[in-house]
């Protein structure tokens, strides 16, 4: 699933250079033409925390043939739209269809898996990003330029269709019914996140004071307003606040959002610079080829960094290593040497990043929650990738800079981010360090400074502890041989109901 939807992703990437050009989308300005991508981005990240709940509440594997039914169905809108309403519609099918796809998908995998090797499913679902990723630039420019720009929606709608037919396969898992599902706060959350994405997308366009803007920041404000108070006194609310008391939770869904603010805008506005500098879509796609090598093969080394270092220290060593491949391309000049030697290095850094923050925001919570935590850690991912290319695309197209060093300033502002997010975590880094140090140095300096007669009442307590752990262990298996030998039943029964109680209020214990 991680794979499909990046794929997704990228083709959008590769052909909004080429939606100019065509007869549907010739007369439409250029920022509502980004739709296509922010509104794809919009529609997950406002969708991806109830989806991740529903998955919970209703079941995975049906949340999950639900959302490739729809991601398949948009994406042949796409292939064979006409309009560009149509255009618009399947675009946003497939990205609802995503959005109950991703959390769904992963939340079997880890139920699946079990605690111990939850790392390395995660490391492995960051390697089928990668993956499908490297996939698309390595042919979407090829077919792009032999086929045109459909081709590429096409055999990612065949595809969920074959995915959906594998997911009879998957095993069942048990819907909860303890808590009731908000409708209205999930109405509340993807209200107010899309109008926020298209505020920025759109504001410029339609003009500061416009009738448009002011509903869109109303409902922004509105559904913020409304949505917080709710989540507090609601049963099922969408905000989940034991959720976000988790250890680590919210630390990996910043991290994520930071990430995806960095990670997407130069996804999305890379192949748009290459190609207003000449080069073809097929050599666009592959230059930014070996980003996705690179965290195609770091992630499941991530996935190790974490288990040895933790998470804030693996998210610092992510993040710098991304502003480092900032840095260099900067200085390069997108040169082809130093341009290559800098996406390799970033996308170390943002595979390190992605699958060090899903699994500090994931593996801090109850199984029974892994879908809705899933959606809300990708949610912040996905919300800062469409947040970060919309404010970069306002930028290219509306400021009075030179065009030829817009997009130095664009990764100037990335690597700014990303060097933010390299700060918080060393900062957290160190003072969990200090932490465990100073707790250590108390629990070792109350062992040295014991006395002898405490030590001695405490190995007396302890040995008695043990002797009532012990008769009720005896006991309790004398109980299930009564139950189950029937030769032995009559005769052992009766004694054996009062052993439990007996043995353990006889060495002292409740009774």
């Amino acid at each position: 699933m991680a794979g499909l939807v990046m794929a997704d992703t990228l083709a959008s990437t590769l052909l909004l250079p080429m939606l100019g050009h065509d007869p549907v989308t010739k007369g439409v300005p250029v920022a509502h033409v980004s739709l296509l991508t922010t509104a794809y981005l919009a529609a997950i990240a406002a969708l991806l925390t109830p989806a991740g709940r529903l998955a919970d509440r209703v079941g995975r594997r049906a949340v999950l043939a639900v959302g490739l039914a729809a991601f398949a169905v948009g994406a042949l809108t796409m292939a064979f739209g006409s309009t560009w309403a149509l255009l618009l519609t399947g675009r946003l099918a497939q990205g609802i269809g995503a959005a109950l796809m991703l959390p769904s998908a992963l939340a079997l995998l880890l139920r699946g898996v079990g605690q111990q090797q939850s790392r390395g499913a995660v490391a492995l679902w960051g390697s089928a990003t990668g993956i499908g990723g490297l996939t698309m630039q390595a042919v979407g420019g090829v077919v792009i330029e032999h086929f045109g720009w459909r081709s590429l929606c096409l055999p990612i709608g065949m595809t969920a269709l074959a995915v959906l037919l594998l997911v009879p396969l998957l095993p069942r898992s048990r819907a909860e019914h303890r808590v009731h599902l908000d409708l209205i706060g999930m109405a509340l959350m993807t209200s107010t996140v899309a109008a926020l994405v298209l505020l920025i997308t759109c504001g410029s366009n339609w003009g500061w004071t416009s009738p448009s803007t002011v509903i869109a920041i109303a409902v922004s404000l509105a559904g913020t307003g409304l949505m917080v108070p709710r989540s507090r006194r609601r049963p099922g609310r969408v905000l989940d606040g034991p959720l976000w008391r988790c250890p680590g939770f919210g630390w990996g869904a910043w991290s994520s959002l930071l990430y995806g603010l960095v990670a997407y805008t130069i996804l999305v506005l890379g192949p748009m610079v290459l190609r207003e500098a000449g080069m073809s879509p097929s050599g666009a796609s592959l230059v930014l080829a070996p980003m996705s090598a690179a965290v195609t093969m770091i992630s499941p080394l991530a996935a190790r960094l974490t288990r040895h270092l933790g998470t804030s220290w693996a998210v610092y060593a992510g993040a710098l290593l991304s502003a480092i491949g900032c840095l260099t391309l900067v200085i390069s000049g997108m040169s082809p040497l130093g341009g290559t030697a800098a996406l390799i290095i970033m996308g170390a850094g943002f595979g390190i990043l992605t699958t060090a923050a899903t699994i500090s925001g994931t593996l801090a919570v109850d199984p029974h929650h892994y879908g809705e935590a899933v959606g809300t850690i990708t949610a912040a991912r996905i919300l800062g990738a469409a947040i970060g290319p919309a404010i970069a695309l306002a930028y290219l197209t509306n400021t009075t800079t030179p065009a030829v060093t817009r997009p130095y300033e664009v990764l100037l502002a990335c690597m700014t981010t990303i060097v933010l997010l390299a700060g918080c975590a060393l900062a957290r880094a160190i003072r969990k360090n200090h932490a465990e140090k100073t707790e250590d140095e108390v629990t070792d300096l109350a062992i040295a400074t014991a006395r002898p007669e405490d030590i001695a009442r405490l190995r007396e307590a302890l040995l008695r502890q043990r002797a009532r752990f012990e008769a009720m262990a005896s006991a309790a298996e004398d109980e299930l041989t009564a139950l189950t030998d029937p030769r032995r039943a009559r005769s052992t029964t009766s004694d054996t109901r009062m052993s439990l109680p007996t043995a353990v209020s006889h060495l002292g214990g409740p009774a």
